[in-house]
Parts: C-alpha cells; sequence; structure tokens
C-alpha cells in the first residue's frame, strides 16, 4: 500500500521539528490530527516528538496508532520500540523491532535498537549478534560502536570493549560516553592512568560532563591522588547533585583524608538518597557510617538490583546428575595474591578433607606471582583463572565443574564478581569473609558468621540465612609470619618511655567519635603517643590528623606517623607498641588478628552492625572479653587504667604469646573443620529443601 501523502501542516511541522523548534512543531501536528485524527504522518511525527520530550506513554499511544493505519512501514515499529524499551517493556519492544526488521532487513536504527533492548534484557549473545549485523550493514556507525563497547565491557570483553570505544572515538572525537566507557574499561584492568588520560581527554570536549568528572575523581582516588579526586568528585554533584556514585566516592575519599568538615551532611544526603532509590550508593563505603544493619541492607539491595539489571540473566542449567561421596565447594575471589584475605584463609584450603571435599578457586583478579600466590595456587584441587571469560563464560565453567557450594569472598567490596553469582551456577551459594554485612541478595544463600558478629536476633536483617559458628568467624592461618622484635623505639620515632597506643588501621575507619575518645585517653595518660600508619604521598593527611588532634586539647607531636611497610616489617612493629586502640563503626578486621599474633593486645568498643562486632569476636576467640568496652567511657577508662599498669599490659601480651596455639582464633584445623560442618548441614538442607538459619555452637 503507498504511503499517503504529506499534507502541507505536517511538512511545516516537520521544517520546525528538524530545527528544533519543538513548540511550534507541536502546535502544527495537532492541528493535522484535528483535521484527521488518522493522518499517519501526524500521529508517527508526534509520537517521535513527544517521545524526544521523554513523555513516553502518550508517544506510544500515538505511535501505535500509526502501525495500525500502516502496517508495512517500518520506521514506526522502530520508534514503537524506542518507546517502549523507555516504558520498561522489553517484549514488546523486541517485539516491534523484529516486526521492523521483517519489513526492512537492512534498517540499521532497528538493529542497533534491537540489541540496546537485548542488552536490557540481559541476552548479551543475542545482542551481539544484533550489533554485528548493525555494523555489517554501516561499519562507520558510531552509536553501534559505542553500544558494541558496552556490551564487550559487561562480557567481560575489556580489551575488545577498548578497541571499540576507540574505533567509535576515531568517528566521533566529542562523544563523552565514549571517553568514559574507555575509562572504565582501563579502570577495571588497574590500568589507572590510562583512565585518567581518557576522562582528560574526554572532559576538553565537555567539561562539566557529570559522569565524567566521577570517573576523574575514581582514578584519581585509585592512583592516591586525593585531594585531586575529592575535587573532581565535588565538580561532579555541583552539576549533578544526584549522582549517587559521586556522592559515596566523594564521602569515602574525605574519610580517607581526615577531611571530616562536611562529612554528616554528605551523610544525611547519602541516606536521604537511600530513602529515594538514589543508584549509584556503595554498601562498602556505608558500613564506615554510622548506618544501623536496616539501612545498611537497604542499600545493599539497592546496589545488587543494579548488579542483576546489568547481568546476564541466569539460564536454566542442565540437570545435575546424583553427586558422588564428595561435596565440590567453590571459592570465587579477586584477592588470591598479596591481600589480606590470601593471608587469612591459605590454611583453610590446604587443610580441607580431600576425602569429603573437592575444593576449587576461580580467580578473577590479578596474578603477581608472589609466594603467597604460588601457595594458593598449589593449595586447591583446581585452580582456574577466569579473567579471560566474561560473566556467563565464567558461569558456565562453574556450573560445568559441577560445583554444589559457590563461596563468594569479596562481596560487596572492590574487583567482586557478583554478576557471576546472580547468574547462579552453583545450587548453594553463600557469602563468607570479604564483606561484614547482607549482600541484599536472593541468589545468595547463607552467611557465614558467628554469634557475636552475627547473632540469631540480627536476622531479620540479612537477606541470607546466619551461621553461627564456633569460637570466630574469621579464619586464620597459623604459617602466617610471626617475625622477632626488630630495633628499638627510637629508631621508629617512638619515645623510649610512656605508654605507645597504636592503631594501623586505613584511615577511612578513623571517625570524630572515636577519634575524640583516642584524644580523651591521651590527655589522660602523660608522656603517651597514638601510633599511626600514614602514607607519605598524603601530606594533608597528616597536617588533618594533627589539626584534629590540637583542637581536641593534644600536641600535634603525640601523633607518631609511620609509613607503610610489607608484611613481616609491618607486623614487627607490634612488638613496639602496648595496646592496639580498635575504630568504630567499622572495626579492625585483619589488623586486629594481625595485632593479636604477635601479643599485642587490643582494646575494642563493640556496634550493633556486622563491621563493628568483629573486634569482640576475636577476644573472645583469644580469651580476652575485658578488652571489649560497652560504650566511649568505657572504652577510654580501660586504656588510661591499662596505660598504668605496664604489669598487667606485659601479662596480658604473654597470655597472647603463649596462647598463639591454643586459642580458637589461631586454630586453623579447628576452624576448618567447623567450616566443612557447616557447608554438610547446608547441603543437607538443601537436599531435604528446609533452607533456614542453624547454629554449629555446643
Amino acid at each position: 500500500m503507498p504511503l499517503p501523502p504529506v499534507s502541507d501542516t505536517v511538512a511545516r511541522a516537520l521544517d520546525h521539528h528538524r530545527a528544533g523548534h519543538r513548540q511550534q512543531a507541536h502546535r502544527l501536528y495537532r492541528e493535522a490530527l484535528r483535521a484527521d485524527p488518522e493522518d499517519f504522518h501526524a500521529n508517527h511525527l508526534l509520537g517521535v516528538l513527544l517521545h524526544q520530550a521523554g513523555q513516553h506513554e502518550q508517544a506510544a499511544e500515538l505511535i501505535e496508532l500509526a502501525t495500525r493505519l500502516q502496517p508495512e512501514v517500518p520506521d514506526p515499529w522502530v520508534h514503537l520500540g524506542m518507546v517502549r524499551r523507555e516504558l520498561g517493556l522489553l517484549p514488546d519492544a523486541r517485539q516491534a523491532l523484529q516486526r521492523a526488521l521483517e519489513l526492512d532487513p537492512r534498517l540499521d536504527a532497528a538493529w542497533n535498537n534491537l540489541g540496546n533492548v537485548l542488552q536490557d534484557m540481559g541476552e548479551l549473545t543475542a545482542a551481539h549478534e544484533a550489533y554485528e549485523r548493525l555494523l555489517a550493514l554501516v561499519p562507520g556507525h558510531a552509536e553501534g560502536l559505542f553500544n558494541l563497547a558496552v556490551l564487550l565491557a559487561r562480557q567481560g570483553r575489556t580489551r575488545e570493549s577498548i578497541e571499540a570505544c576507540r574505533a567509535c572515538l576515531d568517528l566521533d572525537p566529542g562523544r563523552a560516553e565514549a571517553y568514559g566507557q574507555l575509562a572504565e574499561n582501563f579502570l577495571a584492568l588497574g590500568e589507572d592512568r590510562s583512565a585518567l588520560d581518557a576522562v582528560d581527554r574526554g572532559l576538553e570536549a565537555s567539561p562539566n560532563h557529570p559522569e565524567l568528572l566521577y570517573l576523574r575523581g575514581f582514578a584519581r582516588s585509585s592512583l592516591g591522588e586525593l585531594s585531586g579526586a575529592r575535587k573532581s568528585l565535588q565538580a561532579a554533584l555541583r552539576v549533578q547533585p544526584e549522582h549517587g556514585a559521586a556522592l559515596a566516592a566523594l564521602l569515602y575519599v574525605k574519610r580517607q583524608l581526615v577531611d571530616w568538615d562536611g562529612t554528616e551532611r554528605l551523610f544525611q544526603r547519602f541516606v536521604a538518597g537511600l530513602s529515594r532509590g538514589l543508584t549509584g550508593l556503595t554498601p562498602f563505603s556505608f558500613l564506615a557510617e554510622n548506618s544501623s544493619r536496616t539501612q545498611q541492607l537497604a542499600c545493599a539491595r539497592l546496589w545488587t538490583e543494579g548488579v542483576v539489571a546489568r547481568s546476564p540473566a541466569p539460564p536454566r542449567w542442565p540437570e545435575r546428575p546424583p553427586g558422588g561421596k564428595r561435596l565440590t565447594i567453590g571459592y570465587l575471589s579477586a584477592d588470591f595474591y598479596r591481600h589480606p584475605t590470601a593471608y587469612l584463609t591459605a590454611g583453610l584450603f590446604e587443610q580441607h578433607d580431600r576425602e569429603r571435599f573437592r575444593v576449587f578457586a576461580y580467580s578473577h583478579g590479578r596474578n603477581d606471582a608472589s609466594p603467597i600466590r604460588r601457595r594458593l595456587e598449589a593449595a586447591f584441587d583446581d585452580f582456574v583463572d577466569i579473567r579471560a571469560l566474561d560473566t556467563a563464560q565464567a558461569a558456565q565453567r562453574i556450573a560445568a565443574d559441577r560445583v554444589d557450594i559457590l563461596v563468594d569472598l569479596k562481596g560487596h567490596t572492590l574487583e567482586a564478581a557478583t554478576g557471576i553469582m546472580a547468574m547462579r551456577p552453583a545450587p548453594v551459594q553463600v557469602q563468607y569473609l570479604g564483606y561484614p554485612g547482607s549482600m541484599g541478595a536472593g541468589f545468595i544463600d547463607y552467611l557465614i558468621g558467628d554469634s557475636v558478629v552475627t547473632p540469631a536476633e540480627h536476622q531479620a536483617d540479612y537477606d541470607e540465612h546466619l551461621v553461627q559458628l564456633p569460637g570466630c568467624y574469621q579464619v586464620n592461618d597459623r604459617q602466617r609470619p610471626c617475625p622477632d622484635k626488630v630495633g628499638n623505639r627510637s629508631s621508629l620515632g617512638l619515645p623510649e618511655q610512656g605508654a605507645v597506643f597504636c592503631c594501623f588501621n586505613n584511615s577511612w575507619k578513623f571517625a570524630p567519635a572515636m577519634f575524640g575518645a583516642w584524644m580523651d585517653v591521651l590527655r589522660r595518660v602523660p608522656g603517651s603517643v597514638l601510633w599511626l600508619l600514614g602514607r607519605q604521598s598524603l601530606p594533608e593527611l597528616e597536617r588533618n590528623l594533627r589539626a584534629e588532634a590540637q583542637a581536641r586539647g593534644v600536641e600535634p607531636d603525640r601523633l607518631v606517623l609511620s609509613e607503610s611497610r610489607p608484611l613481616e616489617d609491618y607486623l614487627a612493629l607490634y612488638h613496639h607498641a602496648d595496646l592496639f586502640l580498635d575504630t568504630l563503626p567499622y572495626n579492625a578486621h585483619t589488623t586486629a588478628s594481625d595485632a593479636l599474633w604477635i601479643g599485642c593486645p587490643v582494646l575494642t568498643l563493640q556496634g550493633e552492625t556486622f563491621a563493628s562486632r568483629v573486634g569482640a569476636s576475636l577476644l573472645h576467640a583469644v580469651e580476652l572479653p575485658e578488652l571489649i568496652a560497652a560504650n566511649s567511657r568505657e572504652f577510654c577508662d580501660t586504656a588510661a587504667r591499662l596505660a598504668g599498669e605496664p604489669g598487667r599490659l606485659a601479662g596480658l601480651r604473654r597470655h597472647l604469646v603463649e596462647g598463639r596455639h591454643r586459642f580458637p582464633l589461631f586454630d586453623t584445623n579447628s576452624t576448618t573443620r567447623h567450616i566443612e560442618q557447616a557447608y554438610e548441614e547446608i547441603w543437607r538442607r538443601h537436599l531435604g529443601g528446609t533452607p533456614g538459619p542453624f547454629s554449629l555452637l555446643p
């Protein structure tokens, strides 16, 4: 059927439309429809105009009418697919675009938009095919190349995504989002300087682009350029106040710098954004704030929703034949290198009972060829490096290995592969060790904790079923280094006389209230110092710390900042400290067990969240519950009293050193047996169809 002629009114409307005169175009399209409500061109083009103005529901009505008036014309079907996508009607959008391609298989706009819809639906392989068809028709299609770059990044094909970004930018050098994707790719590869270069090129063309400003801040933060990162993140929020990722990153960077001016306002903005469903609010940084378990769960759920939306849809995995006598446990992590998680868990992997378990590693992080990496590779029945696999391929590999229980060691931390977990490649999925909180994910069945960090009465604030191990949830490796005392206090810039309090946590864990408690201790203990591990490249951090001390009536030079150092040298520092003062609301975790391992007592203050209860769990597991304070006053009183009792401090150190190989905290074999018992109970409940929380306490 031939198309009806375009009326003079519609022709004039179209001229205004093309010139960007939307009001005039809208008025003339309406005039044409009053004259003829079934004017195909007026319905179609006014629908396009309304779609461009964000009025998608009205647009859909008009364009649907146009498709009924002229069902053999492909263009309205393309626009209908685009509008339906905006309305979230993805299957209907797909149907419309497929109809357009039935009518004209060479329609590049239809292939491009079909690829976008399929991406949204998580059908990444089909989306890739759509973009390939598009680029076969129009090799220089810049938008299609950009969309392909986004898809390749989602598939984990980062190097290919970089090439697609570059090809897009060769055609369209001003496309800001392509610079952003290029930067994200470099960040994913750990090539932070290249990421910053890409962002800077993009900002030359689009100086006020909020996403590029955010990525500049993120890249600078990764490079340790925290002052510059703060400036970029503040600029991003000035341009786009509702940029959730920039808000969360700025709060975290300011914590790292101990720049507490305005952090309470940022925290309140974070909480308000959470109540509105603002995307980009990172759960991990929220743990270091005065947030409740309920708020942390809400944040994790919101974040996980975004991960699921970006992940391939989970397929229907093949039916699994009955398993053998051994359970297959898979550990998923990016931290199988010189990382605290690796040093904690190496003994666990080695001591798993191979008569009852097959133990696989799925590593999506760097290979630093270090001794701990080599030890880990030897500790597993199969060590699988999945860095070269995309999300779907990695999940397929895990499913093909017939993993019974997949254990995520990352949670919502940097470099997490949550998308793999979202595809549910194993019948049962567990979260352990890396993230102290709920992941807010329906695809994580259990969280391994203990009666202190995750008491049964906290179950309502976790989406996972809680498992309580006896003793402490944190596994420790008895083969970790235990260096002897080296040098003296003077060689480390410490006074030979007087109490040396220390806190070797990262500065983002410092909080004004707890810092105030530390300063109260120093005021009450003459001649004492607080020993911190600083970063030589961050003079602002040192200035801020000393200024905060002075503001609380403490001489700034009573803070001693030492450089960070390799593991054994760092552990040896604890011989020179009298008492480790813990942080709140995010306790020392691995750092606290390091101190206890060497013999330095830890004083903690127990809070209400997982992250704020780890210190208490560790101290129970070394038989020192008297070092768990219930409130700030008790914390300060205990620290001051112990500083005045050198004999008592020496006794605490002897207790820790002499009990090192007796305490549950450092009994790798016992903790391994408890974890294995938990796995077997989890599997028994899975087979019986009775999942639920449980405790292994006697």
